[in-house]
C-alpha cells in the first residue's frame, strides 16, 4: 500500500512539474539535498538556479540523519542587475519505512517551510517525498534518491501573487569515508537547480 501511494504521489508530482518548466527562479528548497540517509553534520555546496543563470552558494546543516530530525539551510545567490538574494530555511522529515521486497528503497515524507530575500520577500512551503538506495559498505556508499514535491509560494509587495510549482528531486550521495560525502543535487520543474556540495567533518 505505501508502494502504490509513494509512487502515485511522486507521478503527479512530475505531472505538475511539466507544464511549470518555464518558470525557474531561485528557491531556499531545491535542490533538496533530502533524502532517507542524508547525514548529520554541515554540508557547503555550490549551486546553478535555472542552469547557466544564477550562481549561488548555500550551506545546510542537520542534527541528526534523515529521515528523523530537522534540517537549517542558508545561502545567497546571483540576481539580475548585480544583485544578491538571501535564501533561508528549515525543514523537518519522517519516514516512510522501507517498501516491500529486496533492493527497494527506503522511503520518507518533508515538509518545511522558508524565505526568498530580494528586491521582495516571498515565502515557500514545500512538502514532498523522497525515495534514496545505499549500495556499498560503511565506509565507501553510494547513496542515490528520487522525489518530488509540490511547493506553496506567496510574494509580498505590489503585484505580489501565490503560485503552486511542482519539482522532480534527483541526486546522489558518494560516501568516501565516516566523515566525508560528496553531494550531488538537481531540482527539474518549476524550480529548476542544480547543485554539488560538501559535508565537512564534524
Amino acid at each position: 500500500m505505501k508502494q502504490t501511494l509513494g509512487w502515485t504521489c511522486l507521478l503527479g508530482l512530475v505531472g505538475l512539474s511539466v507544464p511549470m518548466a518555464l518558470a525557474g527562479q531561485t528557491t531556499w528548497d531545491t535542490p533538496s539535498f533530502l533524502h532517507p540517509g542524508s547525514g548529520a553534520g554541515t554540508t557547503v555546496a555550490v549551486t546553478d538556479y535555472d542552469p547557466g543563470d544564477r550562481l549561488g552558494l548555500l550551506a545546510l546543516w542537520r542534527g541528526s540523519s534523515a529521515p528523523v530530525g530537522i534540517g537549517v539551510r542558508g545561502g545567497i545567490a546571483d540576481a539580475p542587475g548585480d544583485r544578491l538574494i538571501g535564501l533561508f530555511g528549515i525543514d523537518i522529515s519522517g519516514p516512510l519505512g522501507p517498501l516491500e521486497g529486496a533492493g527497494r528503497p527506503r522511503a520518507m515524507w518533508w515538509t518545511g517551510a522558508g524565505v526568498r530575500i530580494g528586491d521582495r520577500v516571498s515565502a515557500a512551503f514545500p512538502l514532498g517525498l523522497a525515495f534514496g538506495w545505499t549500495i556499498g559498505d560503511r565506509d565507501v556508499a553510494l547513496k542515490p534518491y528520487v522525489g518530488g514535491h509540490v511547493v506553496l509560494s506567496a510574494t509580498s509587495g505590489l503585484g505580489g501573487d501565490t503560485d503552486l510549482d511542482g519539482v522532480v528531486d534527483l541526486g546522489l550521495d558518494l560516501r568516501l569515508a565516516p566523515a566525508w560525502t560528496v553531494r550531488f543535487g538537481a531540482g527539474l520543474g518549476g524550480r529548476r537547480a542544480l547543485g554539488v556540495g560538501l559535508t565537512l567533518p564534524r
